[in-house]
């Protein structure tokens, strides 16, 4: 026998599958969710139900982990260049799309097959854009550290100060 590609359930109309959301998101039974979709015109049995709500509750799971992360990132990375968020966002994304093509097995089509290798494939040159703006703000750091030395020199200060303004300014450390 072949599983339904898509779930009763899921083919609701949005008003009563929000519904449905809300009453798994409560914390009803499943059958009072069968009770409440019948009482609605839906003949939905139970274990449909019960199906869609271990798939809801998964997917939300996995969105809630994968929010948690994303959080932290932002946490971590608080005050550091954008580029470094960028990347990290990429790597988080990459980790979702491959976890997601492990998980569907033979449930995704190849449409969505293609879709998640361009999405790949996007973020793989998103990743060599960041590090040519990383290269290219350090080569720009490096000539004005050199700058800062050689007017800073002419000016008479000394290694010690020019070493501090280096490194507080363009984080440069000798």
């Amino acid at each position: 026998m072949a599983r339904r590609a898509h779930s009763k359930i899921a083919e609701l109309p949005d008003a009563l599958k929000a519904v449905v959301h809300d009453l798994l998101l409560s914390g009803k039974t499943y059958d009072e969710i069968t009770q409440f979709l019948r009482e609605n015109g839906e003949e939905i049995g139970r274990s449909s139900v019960g199906r869609y709500g271990k798939s809801f509750h998964d997917r939300l799971a996995k969105l809630t982990e994968v929010r948690d992360q994303a959080k932290t990132i932002v946490e971590e990375l608080s005050g550091r260049p954008a580029t470094e968020m960028h990347e990290a966002a990429n790597q988080l994304a990459i980790q979702q799309i491959f976890e997601r093509l492990l998980d569907a097995k033979d449930d995704i089509d190849n449409a969505n097959i293609v879709k998640l290798i361009n999405a790949v494939g996007w973020l793989q040159r998103s990743a060599v854009s960041n590090e040519r703006a990383k290269l290219a703000f350090k080569r720009q750091a490096d000539a004005a550290a050199k700058d800062i030395d050689k007017i800073g020199k002419k000016a008479g200060l000394s290694e010690e100060t020019l070493r501090e303004i280096r490194e507080r300014v363009y984080g440069i450390v000798d």
